[in-house]
């Protein structure tokens, strides 16, 4: 969950979630959080999450929107916030891959992809 402050970009909420935990972590995060919209990619699997998102929070209108180039924004995000160290940052950034899963970065490119969509 990210919001625009000015110019610049405030990061609220980041995580990447086990599926068994998305309900009950999707409802803190909305009790806590007063999102303008909510947008879920629209890759793979997409169908079935937002028939099951839609059956949880049937309140809320959820927008799929497509993922194009995605990961390897992710990528970029991901070495933006945490910069490579020792050896690996002689690497090449096309062979860089976060050691851990960045989802959570995935979906901060969705937004920043479409933020300035209606």
């Amino acid at each position: 969950m990210a919001e625009r402050v000015g110019a610049e970009w405030r990061v609220r909420y980041r995580a990447v979630v086990p599926t068994e935990q998305l309900q009950a972590t999707l409802q803190m995060v909305l009790n806590e959080h007063t999102p303008d919209r909510l947008l879920v990619g629209a890759g793979t699997g997409s169908k079935r999450l937002l028939e099951q998102l839609r059956a949880w929070f049937p309140q809320r209108r959820w927008e799929p929107v497509a993922e194009r180039e995605t990961t390897l924004r992710a990528r970029e995000l991901y070495f933006q916030y945490h910069p490579p160290r020792g050896w690996r940052r002689l690497l090449p950034k096309g062979m860089r891959i976060p050691p851990e899963p960045y989802d959570d970065y995935a979906a901060l490119a969705l937004i920043f992809q479409h933020a300035e969509t209606p």
